[in-house]
């Protein structure tokens, strides 16, 4: 009976970390022609519905993705920064990543069932179909919760072992 209130006592403990800081990150990457970029970006939650991106970085085509443009800031592109972690993940407006360098703006969206990236170089405008990835990254708090409570099944079979 003590090792059901332990374990008990256990579980409640660990399902505490990470309640009061709850932003969910995701890593990403994207393909299409010569288009290549991965990296992750954070959005309040994982709840299903459109939410606002508060953060991203990584790489595209080599170059550095230093953020989101803030809103209404480019003309040349309508673009909602928001992401739903339910596909598909993005409207027609979609990201619009800012590059380092003289890399113009790039807008990451989905359009009649197809994703894309686009951008304007110049008085082009240049469109590509990729194939787009997200997968959510756990909390620290999530990964030491199961690899305590493995811990605890652990030593519950050790113990059982040594007393027969």
């Amino acid at each position: 009976m003590k090792f059901k209130q332990v374990l008990l006592a256990a579980t409640l403990a660990f399902s505490g970390w990470g309640a009061a800081h709850a932003d969910q990150t995701w890593a990403f990457n994207y393909s299409g022609g010569s288009i290549t970029a991965s990296g992750t970006f954070t959005t309040a939650s994982a709840a299903p519905g459109a939410q606002d991106v508060l953060s991203i970085s990584g790489t595209r085509n080599g170059a550095a993705i230093l953020g989101l443009v803030p809103l209404d800031s480019d003309p040349n592109f309508l673009y909602d920064n928001q992401f739903n972690p339910l596909a598909p993940h993005f409207t027609e407006f979609g990201l619009l990543l800012d590059i380092d360098g003289s890399q113009p703006n790039v807008n990451v969206y989905f359009f009649e069932g197809d994703y894309y990236d686009i951008y304007v170089d110049g008085l082009q405008v240049i469109e590509t179909p990729i194939s787009f990835n997200v997968t959510a990254v756990p909390e620290p708090a999530t990964v030491l919760s199961m690899l305590a409570g493995l811990g605890l099944v652990g030593l519950q079979l050790r113990r059982r072992r040594a007393a027969t």
